[in-house]
């Protein structure tokens, strides 16, 4: 029974250690964003990015999901996605292009230590993302 708790209590740290990672991007993230809706600065940067998301079928407020996906992590895009209210559609198609590229500043360092071109890599990524975000738009749109 002793043998039992030491792992438990290892395993209870190391999940609130994540917990805590997590919460230190995905609150400032969260703050940041309601703080551009109130002062209507989500409007502005929308009408920016409108036609260039709409080819995923987004918004163009979904832009900050996307800058927030490719350039800190996953969790800082969700935090930036949540007080959008994006249908299930709309998720999907976020999630595949945030999937295939994401924390490209980390990952792309990381890549490169393996000898591979860093600027092919980082345009791979980036452009299958988007192409792959058009292609299940446009599948997507043709099926509803």
């Amino acid at each position: 029974m002793h043998s039992t708790i030491k792992p438990l209590k290892m395993g209870m740290v190391k999940g609130l250690s994540i917990v805590y990672d997590m919460v230190k991007v995905i609150v400032p993230c969260y703050i940041g964003i309601e703080f551009m809706k109130h002062f209507g600065l989500i409007e502005i940067i929308s009408r920016l990015f409108r036609p260039f998301m709409k080819l995923f079928g987004l918004p163009g407020e979904a832009a900050l999901g996307l800058i927030a996906g490719y350039f800190i992590n996953l969790y800082a895009a969700i935090a930036v996605l949540t007080p959008l209210n994006l249908s299930g559609r709309q998720i999907t198609i976020m999630a595949l292009i945030l999937g295939i590229s994401h924390s490209l500043p980390i990952e792309t360092s990381v890549t490169q230590k393996t000898g591979v071109s860093w600027v092919v890599l980082l345009g791979a990524r980036i452009g299958l993302s988007l192409i792959s975000g058009v292609f299940v738009n446009i599948v997507w749109t043709f099926f509803s």
